[in-house]
């Protein structure tokens, strides 16, 4: 059986050490992140974390907005293929409160960085294209999952498809707010991890049992 250890020494071995080195620029950025606002971190400061010169750097990226896009990029689609790892989510409670968890977890082990990326989403549509994409996946779950609970509580399931979307984007903004931004309305809510999971998972499970008149257009 092939170790961990193994595993990635093969792997790099397969690589060329033009992807080691533009791995090794997106991992300096991911740090650099963690700790600045994206507006605040140079060429200088990358060419530095890496040790690499800035005509090294141009080689592999136009510069470092693209640098950072490419980083961005990575992140988001490791961070929803990582929901999506396991098995299937029994119900919708279980995998709410999964997704809740994983947010707060990600927001409390990397600083400012969720805020850089969202940024970065906000203003490279390239980024927000791939954003969309690897969430895609995760809403379609969640949907089907609100579909299946609303249809055994007799409800229409029309709706399923909007509220898997807004349940979503609720989780990640709520998140951002406690842990990035301090809300001062929310933190009393969210005084161990622990506390704001249960309390958003059993908000969200009353709300997708809510009676809707007619599913959005």
């Amino acid at each position: 059986m092939t170790t961990a250890k193994g595993g990635r020494a093969v792997a790099d071995a397969q690589d060329s050490r033009g992807d080691r080195t533009r791995r090794q620029i997106k991992a300096a950025i991911a740090k650099l992140l963690s700790k600045r606002d994206v507006a605040d971190i140079t060429l200088a400061d990358i060419c530095k974390a890496t040790n690499l010169t800035t005509g090294a750097v141009y080689f592999h990226f136009t510069g470092k907005d693209e640098a950072v896009e490419e980083m961005v990029i990575d992140e988001v689609e490791g961070i929803y293929s990582a929901l999506l790892k396991g098995p299937p989510d029994p119900d919708f409670e279980t995998c709410v409160r999964r997704l809740i968890a994983s947010c707060a977890q990600y927001e409390l082990a990397n600083g400012r960085r969720s805020r850089a990326i969202q940024q970065v989403i906000n203003a490279r549509p390239r980024a927000y294209a791939a954003w969309l994409a690897a969430r895609e996946p995760v809403v379609e779950r969640l949907t089907r999952l609100i579909a299946d609970t609303r249809q055994a509580h007799g409800l229409e399931t029309g709706s399923a498809g909007f509220l898997g979307l807004f349940i979503l984007n609720s989780i990640e903004d709520l998140g951002m707010d406690v842990y990035q931004w301090k809300n001062p309305t929310l933190q009393p809510y969210a005084v161990t991890a622990d506390e704001w999971v249960d309390r958003q998972a059993r908000l969200w499970s009353w709300a997708i049992r809510a009676p809707m008149d007619s599913a959005p257009a």
